[in-house]
């Protein structure tokens, strides 16, 4: 999976070619030999994959005929407009925050965007906190907009900056609280999926 942080170009694998620009984010499967090419300047993605899963068992991924990734691309102006009604949905003491969840046809019903990752836009209000929770999953987290934000973690604080890559640790206890003046966007990357399919989310608040 790749985000788009700057710049605009094309990625090709095979006989599929997307064109990207800036907040775009993709998806290819992993079998194949992707190219990217970047156009009028430079460009930054960041990359997100589920490799080090597969290597445990040394594992391949299957070819592109019998992969159940495929190929996805959701662009800025997608992904705002999929927002929209979500940002209007009240937020209670057992939600925490507005999210927006990326997947694909073949796995719609999982809401998942690999088979064993999950990948979701979230944001948390200026002034407000998300309260205390830990999960099994280990959280990747991008950093799209988070002036004035950071997040306890067990008994360490840990200021946000923009694009910056934060990684919560599987069962720790952690909370977000933006002290800044707008919105906070982050994206997301967790194999929260993996302890779905086993059984063994282990989400609290506290």
């Amino acid at each position: 999976m790749y985000y788009v942080i700057q710049g605009q170009g094309c990625s090709e694998q095979d006989n599929d070619v997307i064109e990207w620009g800036e907040g775009d984010l993709f998806c290819f499967p992993g079998a194949g030999k992707t190219v990217h090419k970047s156009v009028g300047g430079d460009s930054l993605l960041f990359l997100a994959t589920n490799e080090p899963l597969l290597s445990v068992d040394r594992l391949t991924p299957p070819s592109a005929a019998e992969a159940v990734v495929e190929v996805v691309h959701w662009s800025a102006e997608e992904i705002t407009r999929q927002f929209e009604p979500v940002l209007k949905r009240p937020i209670t003491e057992n939600t925490s925050g507005h999210a927006l969840l990326f997947s694909s046809t073949a796995l719609e019903g999982s809401t998942n965007i690999l088979p064993t990752m999950n990948c979701a836009l979230n944001t948390l209000e200026a002034g407000k906190d998300q309260r205390p929770h830990r999960h099994n999953g280990v959280a990747v987290t991008l950093c799209i907009r988070g002036h004035g934000v950071y997040s306890q973690i067990e008994d360490q604080r840990v200021d946000w900056i923009d694009y910056g890559v934060q990684i919560t640790p599987p069962a720790a206890l952690h909370s977000h609280h933006n002290r800044g003046q707008e919105r906070m966007e982050c994206l997301i990357f967790q194999d929260e999926a993996l302890h779905y399919y086993t059984r063994t989310p282990g989400f609290s608040w506290t």
